[in-house]
């Protein structure tokens, strides 16, 4: 995908940059200020701000999908809802930092504001949303949409379950939408081990910190006892204790360039590859209509052939054109998906990189600083 499309300027030629400038606490709501720049009638170029909650987006993802035909439509994924609460900032401390751990995360929202971002962007630039009035309103419009709670059936779920259960190794008419779905059954899981392994490695790095950030309390508060043999080593222990803050800093600043990078688009892809499956199994579902409306044809009595004729038809006109739709969708998908990847390696690199230097430049200090003392 161009970087045009990936920033909000979809394929019709729409240009609506969209950037969440931040966001705010107001008791266990988070308000995300979102801003766009909207070319008005005059075509000139103004920037519109608005302030939106996690619900609005809940509402705004339920619109666009019943007002337009998402049939063969990978629809951007919701981003994760941001934890507001005490016991979820407790229970994502213990999970990051151990369960022993004194300290708490630090209750910011710059990743929830990324998520938002990358959301609307990616629902501006699709061809399917780019000129919906729902989106529109939710962008340019300064009161929220009025909203009601989106609300999942239980027989609605179990339908699909059973529904899932029957299709999920039905054989293709294609071969190459075959291959699709045997590449998203397969990829889908790995995507997400590849996420959570990968947080694992960041976790145990912020892990890493803490623990060399104690060693440094532990040494300043070994060099401020009183007898002789620890005055005589003062200057050599805040020495190395200065040292070990820059690697604490240095461990810091690598764990959260890795999550920003790698991990950012890792998490990204866990769940728009959810998205691609969901998508090839409305075609699938389109692919067993057709193919039980052409059995019933083949078996149905004299007087009920028109019927039957007609009802045939209409599911293979249907499956025909979400299998064009779809067809388009994954090439656009795919597209998009491998330079997101390749964006994020380079930069996870790059980073990677800065700072194994910045951390060779500390340590080549310390050493220099320990000679000097000796």
């Amino acid at each position: 995908m161009a970087e045009s499309e990936v920033n909000g300027v979809g394929e019709h030629g729409l240009s609506w940059p969209v950037k969440v400038l931040d966001a705010s606490k107001d008791g266990e709501i988070v308000k995300f200020t979102i801003q766009t720049n909207i070319v008005d009638d005059s075509e000139e170029e103004k920037g519109v701000v608005v302030l939106r909650q996690y619900e609005d987006l809940e509402w705004l993802s339920h619109c666009l999908i019943a007002h337009n035909n998402v049939d063969g439509v990978v629809i951007p994924p919701l981003p994760p809802k941001p934890m507001t609460t005490v016991s979820a900032a407790e229970a994502k401390s213990k999970k990051q930092l151990g369960k022993d751990a004194k300290s708490m995360v630090a209750d910011e929202f710059s990743r929830d504001c990324r998520n938002v971002e990358k959301f609307l962007q990616l629902v501006v630039a699709h061809p399917a949303f780019s000129k919906d009035e729902d989106l529109q309103k939710f962008l340019k419009e300064e009161n929220p949409p009025v909203r009601s709670k989106v609300k999942k059936g239980l027989m609605t779920s179990l339908s699909r379950a059973v529904d899932d259960f029957r299709h999920h190794s039905h054989k293709d008419l294609d071969e190459e939408f075959q291959k699709k779905r045997d590449f998203v059954e397969e990829y889908t899981p790995l995507t997400k081990e590849t996420y959570g392994n990968f947080t694992k490695m960041v976790h145990s790095q912020q892990r890493v910190a803490l623990a060399v950030n104690d060693f440094s309390s532990g040494i300043m508060t070994a060099s401020a006892g009183d007898d002789n043999s620890t005055k005589e080593l003062k200057g050599k222990f805040l020495t190395f204790s200065s040292a070990l803050n820059g690697v604490k800093e240095s461990l810091d600043v690598m764990s959260t360039n890795d999550d920003n990078t790698l991990g950012f688009t890792l998490e990204l892809y866990s769940r728009y590859m959810d998205a691609a499956k969901e998508m090839l199994f409305r075609r699938t579902c389109k692919l067993v209509e057709y193919e039980n409306a052409t059995k019933a044809l083949e078996k149905a009595k004299p007087k009920n052939q028109e019927m039957l004729q007609k009802a045939k038809d209409d599911a293979e006109e249907a499956y025909n054109s979400i299998s064009e739709a779809a067809k388009k969708e994954m090439i656009r998908y795919n597209r998009q998906r491998v330079l997101s990847l390749q964006a994020s390696l380079i930069q996870y690199a790059e980073s990677r990189l800065k700072n194994g230097r910045d951390t060779y430049a500390i340590l080549a200090k310390l050493l220099n600083d320990m000679k000097k003392s000796a």
